[in-house]
């Protein structure tokens, strides 16, 4: 199945945040599907780990760099919008744009993984939201 790399980022979240769902609700993923998505799991984890990699060499590239050369986090403002010493969890990207550009080129390639869908139906009592199953996406079927 093809997957472009933005899909494989969400199916990722999808996939964990389908399983802590099940377990916060006291619903049992049946074990063959809990089987197939541990699987499915590896598998888009592999891709998703130089997928990382690139974006965290894109913000090293355009993030705005602390006296040692690291990557800086965008600091809190207070209610004058000034900084405070406060750091918020987004790097500072001085060319947010370009950023942009490069990660959306990447995140827009193709791969193929061999992923074998699973019925919404085959997932038991559990009931994905409408968020998890857009995440999910060609992961899940009809």
């Amino acid at each position: 199945m093809k997957f472009k790399l933005n899909e494989i980022r969400l199916a990722t979240e999808g996939i964990s945040e389908l399983s802590a769902f099940a377990e916060k609700n006291g619903k049992e993923i049946p074990s063959k599907i809990a089987y197939w998505l541990a699987r499915d799991l590896d598998k888009l984890n592999s891709e998703n780990t130089p997928i990382e990699k690139v974006r965290m060499d894109l913000i090293k590239k355009y993030a705005k760099k602390d006296k040692k050369g690291n990557p800086m986090f965008m600091k809190e403002k207070d209610e004058n919008g000034k900084d405070t010493e406060k750091d918020t969890n987004q790097f500072d990207i001085s060319d947010i744009n370009a950023f942009q550009d490069e990660f959306i080129k990447l995140t827009n390639e193709e791969v193929e993984i061999d992923i074998k869908p699973i019925k919404l139906t085959d997932l038991g009592d559990v009931k994905p939201t409408i968020i998890m199953l857009y995440k999910l996406g060609k992961i899940i079927e009809e």
